[in-house]
């Protein structure tokens, strides 16, 4: 439907709910118009109501053979023609009445306004799109990943998600690759869905941890037990009440962990995750908390 905007009521970044009235265009002809037609039905059923009158009378005179067949009749289709013209009215009415609902425009889905696009007065034509809303039920990451990882994705596993715009570590669902190598790149994108997220921004980036090699066992250590050194990873332990250096080498990362690899630690070997970057080897340590 067309009409002007007399109501607004959504900005841009507003969260919508399902059924939400967005915009509500202007009535007024259609109001009268729906008057009009409603007149026309009570004006319509007043006939009827005395045509009825007039038909009941001529039965009994006609069972009495006091009038014709003819007149019987004509006053029968008569009625008949008049019930016709008020169900026309009726079905105009509600015609009517459906453009009317159509004058208030509501949000298809929950979703976030991306875009606005109608102000107060403006003139709404059918088919001109009033906003644009994304869906946060049906968020995806598209992450471009190279085509050589590609045997160690599984499709329905859950990846660690972090967006720096609003510093969200989320958690994400791989659902499938579309269906297209890049020719230059030779990178292929992977589809992360994300279960939950508030206050998305359209074409954020987001930082996605994927698997880059088979499934196998790896040492975690918290992530503030890293210390680097001239490009060099190592972490603390604690050796006969001294801190002892041990290189290592960063696996991957999940969350707040680090999986790492080195011939020199132990599962349950201590190590120092506070202010292990003021610490030098082979320091004096006291443990003052486990």
């Amino acid at each position: 439907m067309s009409g002007r905007a007399d109501k607004v009521l959504f900005r841009e970044g507003d969260h919508v709910n399902k059924g939400q009235v967005l915009v509500q265009l202007n009535t007024d002809f259609i109001d009268k118009e729906l008057m009009r037609i409603q007149s026309m039905i009570d004006l319509t059923q007043a006939k009827l109501d005395h045509k009825k009158k007039d038909l009941a009378r001529y039965q009994q005179l006609l069972e009495q053979q006091a009038t014709s067949a003819t007149a019987y009749d004509q006053l029968f289709y008569s009625v008949a023609e008049i019930k016709a013209q008020k169900a026309a009215y009726i079905a105009e009415l509600e015609s009517t009445q459906i453009k009317k609902d159509k004058s208030v425009i509501l949000a298809p889905f929950n979703g976030r306004v991306l875009e606005k696009n109608i102000d107060i007065g403006n003139w709404a034509t059918t088919g001109s799109p009033i906003a644009r809303i994304g869906a946060l039920s049906d968020i995806f990451i598209q992450v471009p990943t190279s085509e050589t990882l590609l045997p160690f994705s599984t499709i329905g596993q859950q990846v660690d998600v972090w967006l720096p715009a609003t510093n969200q570590h989320l958690k994400g669902v791989h659902k499938g690759f579309r269906p297209v190598v890049d020719a230059q790149t030779k990178n292929i994108f992977s589809r992360i869905q994300l279960e939950q997220i508030t206050h998305p921004f359209e074409n954020m980036s987001a930082e996605v941890s994927l698997a880059t090699n088979s499934e196998s066992e790896q040492l975690l250590v918290p992530r503030d037990a890293l210390v680097t050194f001239n490009g060099q990873n190592f972490i603390y332990s604690i050796k006969e009440g001294k801190s002892a250096i041990i290189p290592i080498e960063i696996v991957s990362f999940s969350g707040d962990r680090a999986a790492i690899k080195s011939p020199h630690i132990q599962a349950g070997m201590p190590i120092v995750i506070e202010g292990n970057e003021r610490l030098r080897p082979d320091q004096p340590v006291t443990v003052i908390e486990d």
